[in-house]
């Protein structure tokens, strides 16, 4: 089996929005919404749990919560790389993970075709938005739009 790290940055280099890591399957990465195996070998449930093991390492955090709960949501970074969200989760038994991928950079909304009325919700002083819609909509990336316009445009807190 690669490195697991090695499956995030090909997912990187592929601009996958999402990896998974489960027991008795290969890894796989989903591009433009299609889930794609990285390659032949199905993990087994040693190395799912290996490789939780590690990402939970490398995050610096506990898995007392992961492992009392069955579930948990977390994040590490990898610099030069990517941000990484995590959910662990027990399935019949075994270990496994989704990583959602979040670049470090703010993509530029008129590309992502993100409205301009959109945008306009920067200029708001008050009240409350909520950006919703389903995993993979592009909630993410709104807010990183949104959040990015106030802080080129205006000194106030966020």
């Amino acid at each position: 089996m690669t490195n697991w790290m090695e499956y995030l940055k090909i997912a990187v280099e592929h601009e996958a929005s999402d990896v998974f890591f489960v027991a008795g399957k290969a890894v796989c990465e989903k591009l433009e919404g299609h889930i794609c195996p990285m390659g032949d070998v199905r993990l087994m449930p040693d190395d799912t749990e290996l490789i939780i093991t590690e990402m939970y390492k490398t995050a610096g955090r506990s898995m007392e919560h992961y492992l009392t709960c069955g579930d948990d949501d977390f994040s590490f970074a990898v610099p030069s790389l990517a941000r990484f969200r995590v959910n662990a989760y027990r399935q019949r038994g075994s270990m496994g993970a989704v990583i959602r991928l979040v670049s470090f950079d703010i993509p530029d909304w008129q590309v992502w075709g993100i409205p301009a009325e959109v945008m306009a919700l920067s200029e708001q002083t008050s009240g409350m938005i909520l950006v919703t819609g389903t995993a993979g909509s592009g909630k993410t990336t709104t807010q990183a739009c949104i959040i990015d316009r106030i802080n080129r445009t205006r000194d106030c807190h966020i």
